[in-house]
Parts: C-alpha cells; structure tokens; sequence
C-alpha cells in the first residue's frame, strides 16, 4: 500500500526507522516487528515527506529524508526537497530544495547514498513533454490481442514523456546542495541510431569515490554511468548485461564489498508474450561491476 515511497535507515540507537510518503513506523527487533505508524512535521508545521520517500543516515544522531514536492500547480510544480533532523526523526527542519526550479523533477524511492566521504548523493530525474493529447486522451497503455480483441496488459509501460538523469550532491549533511558539473545523463550512443530516455536511477558506492548508477531504460536492458570522483561527473550511460522489462532496478553495496542489483529481469520471448514486471530477479557483482551473476 506504500507504493514507491518506502526507504528505511538504523537509527543512531540501533532501532530501524521506515517512513513512506508521510507515515513512519520503527522496528526495534531488525524488522521483524512494527510500531504503529505515526506522522511527523517539520517547524514550519508541515508533512514531513512525500513521494519517492529517501531517507539517510547522517552525522551524530542526525537523519535526512528526499521526497517529491509538488509546491505549485500542474507537474511544473513538483521538485525534490530534503529534511534534516538531529534527533533520529523526533523533529524536523525546514527542507531545503535540492532540484532545479521550474522543472518538474522526480525521485526515486530509497535513492540516497553516502558516501565513504560523507558526501550525500541523490539522483533524481526530469521529465519533460506532453502528458496527455488534447481534451486529455490518455497515451496508448501497452496490452496484446487476445482472442482478437486488445486487452490491456499494463498502463505505465509506455511513457510519452522525454526524461534525463541528473545527481545533487551535498558535503555539508544536506543543508547546501550543488548539481553534477557535466550536464544531464541520457542515452545517447549514436544520435542516428540510439538516443532514448532513462529515468528511475539508483546509485551505490562501488569503491571509495567510485560510484555506479543504474537506470530505468525503453530498450530492453538496464542502463548504467560511472563517477570517479563522488557524483560530479559522469560517463555517458551505457547499456548492462541485464536485460529488462521497462522498469527500474535497485542497486546497493554489501557490507563485504560486493554489489547486490535486483531487478525486472524480461527476456526476448517473455516481452513477446506479454509480460511486463513479470519475473522478480538478483544479480551480484564480486568484481565492482563488471561481470554478474
């Protein structure tokens, strides 16, 4: 019933804290049990949170949490804000915007990473174009013929929308944020041949400074970019041996080093049967990345 908003961090007294969209709940047995869920503002006496829920571990007792903002009308409206709180979730500061204004940026639910340096990085997405066609007809949703007649398989899985990737960063535990140097992240292998979308990134630290980045892509396959140096630049997205239905991964270190994606992982005659979200799949990567199994 979360939908894409759940996240969850450890607590600086070892409890777990989960917070989606605005509702929280801690466990103080590893997750196996639940508190009542409970809400939170912040001192301006507004909900903390929202969608695509991140929340992070900061210094000392401190906690962040991204959410999607919408403070205007219409998708132009909706942006990225982040709260900080010093006592492990008790009370809240005012957010902070971390988006560019006027371009209705989206975030990923448990997006957040910090780094080995301190450094949080949140990657986030922009979509732009048109939602809907005039008197508001909604686009094609993605189905099969069955039995001769067209039944609707999905209603997410064609995106009319144009969308790019990019990453905030803050060193100073989310009170100032600053952009990547290097522009926005899509694919763009041949301008003639493949320029396409990606949305939905994930991002973990591979290595010290050494980040990798997976993305939601239209072309069958998980799409991933590298940063050598904690998020500020980027090589341009390339395509991971993870065939994909067009649905995001999730990415993360484990304590031993290596990397855990798991992932809608879709097959050639599985798309042409027509499944989509179909077969819930892991992969982990003992060498930083390069080969999975």
């Amino acid at each position: 019933r979360y939908f894409h908003s759940s996240t969850f961090t450890e607590l600086y007294d070892g409890r777990v804290l989960h917070a989606a969209n605005t509702t929280f709940t801690t466990s103080d047995d590893g997750g196996l049990t639940w508190s009542d869920e409970f809400k939170r503002t912040d001192v301006n006496g507004d909900p903390v949170g929202g969608g695509g829920t991140s929340l992070v571990r900061l210094s000392g007792k401190g906690i962040g949490l991204a959410a999607m903002s919408r403070t205007g009308d219409g998708r132009t409206g909706t942006g990225v804000v982040f709260w900080r709180s010093e006592d492990g979730g008790e009370t809240w500061e005012a957010p902070v915007r971390l988006s560019t204004p006027g371009v209705a940026t989206y975030l990923y639910q448990d997006a957040i990473t910090r780094t080995s340096s301190g450094r949080i990085v949140v990657p986030v997405y922009v979509s732009m174009g048109q939602g809907t066609g005039p008197n508001d007809e909604k686009p094609p949703a993605s189905g099969k013929l069955v039995n001769g007649h067209w039944v609707s398989t999905a209603g997410h899985f064609f995106d009319p929308h144009f969308s790019s990737v990019y990453v905030a960063y803050s060193d100073d535990d989310g009170r100032t944020w600053k952009r990547n140097s290097d522009g926005e992240l899509m694919i763009l292998l041949d301008w003639n041949a493949t320029y396409s979308y990606v949305n939905e990134p994930t991002v973990t630290e591979a290595s010290p400074g050494r980040l990798m980045m997976m993305m939601r892509t239209g072309v069958g396959r998980i799409f991933q970019a590298w940063s050598y140096d904690s998020g500020d630049t980027w090589t341009r997205p390339q395509a991971t041996s993870l065939s994909s239905s067009t649905a995001p991964a999730q990415i993360g270190t484990l304590p031993n080093g290596h990397l855990l994606v798991v992932w809608n992982q879709e097959s050639e005659e599985e798309v042409k049967r027509g499944f989509n979200r179909t077969r819930i799949s892991s992969a982990v990567s003992r060498n930083g990345g390069s080969v999975w199994e």
